[in-house]
């Protein structure tokens, strides 16, 4: 269960059988050389103190020995503490313009862009969304739930990419995989703690609402970054 992850109201917003958050991702460690440049590893960064329950440990990983670490960290909440924001963006700009720095691709993307969280079922189990900025996911998630007939079902999934076959397998946007079914979103997903795939029923219209409100707070946290960490990340 990922129950522990979830801000406490009204950073979080929750329909029936479904809660979902917009998150920014702080980074603590950026991908750098340390001991004089002789090793490859992760420079740490200042964070500005958060109370707790609006953050929560983030993704951890190394490439090539460059290590990078998140804390993830309400963007609803952040929007009415910019000033926060700020002292953030200044600690990781002195840390990023060091040349002992190496911001990688990944490193860079999320530095500047929020993610979407969601969580499914009685248990509240963590289910991938694969909605990111610039990819037009969110514009097509949009799209299929406000339009998508409401007879017979349809694919909550990416379109087709040029010479796709027919056959290919769905990208779906949510879970293993997702339909919307008339007023419903079907989910499927694995729970945390194994066993059989399980599917949920969500309504349609309350999903649709609570992603533009996430969308909406996670971006404009981004635009706030993107602004001051120009030409650096």
């Amino acid at each position: 269960m990922s129950i522990g992850d979830l801000y406490p109201a009204p950073h979080v917003e929750r329909g029936e059988g479904f809660a979902m958050q917009a998150t920014t991702h702080w980074l603590r460690l950026v991908p750098g050389r340390t001991l004089f440049g002789m090793k490859a590893g992760g420079l740490p960064v200042q964070l500005p103190d958060l109370p707790e329950g609006v953050r929560h440990r983030g993704l951890e990983a190394a490439t090539d020995g460059h290590r990078v670490a998140l804390i993830d960290v309400s963007s609803h909440w952040l929007l009415d503490h910019p000033e926060l924001t700020d002292r953030y963006i200044a600690n990781l700009r002195s840390v990023i313009t060091s040349k002992a720095a190496r911001m990688d691709g990944y490193a860079k993307h999320v530095a500047i862009h929020g993610s979407i969280e969601l969580f499914l079922g009685r248990e509240l189990d963590r289910v991938p969304l694969e909605i990111e900025a610039g990819d037009g996911s969110y514009e097509v998630a949009v799209d299929l739930l406000a339009n998508a007939p409401r007879e017979g079902r349809t694919a909550f999934a990416m379109p087709p990419g040029v010479g796709a076959s027919k056959y290919d397998d769905p990208e779906f946007l949510a879970g293993t995989q997702s339909w919307i079914d008339g007023e419903r979103l079907l989910v499927e997903f694995r729970p945390e703690e194994g066993g059989r795939q399980e599917t949920i029923a969500v309504d349609r219209t309350q999903f649709l609402a609570s992603l533009k409100r996430c969308w909406m707070a996670a971006r404009a946290v981004s635009e706030r970054l993107r602004s001051g960490l120009a030409n650096l990340a």
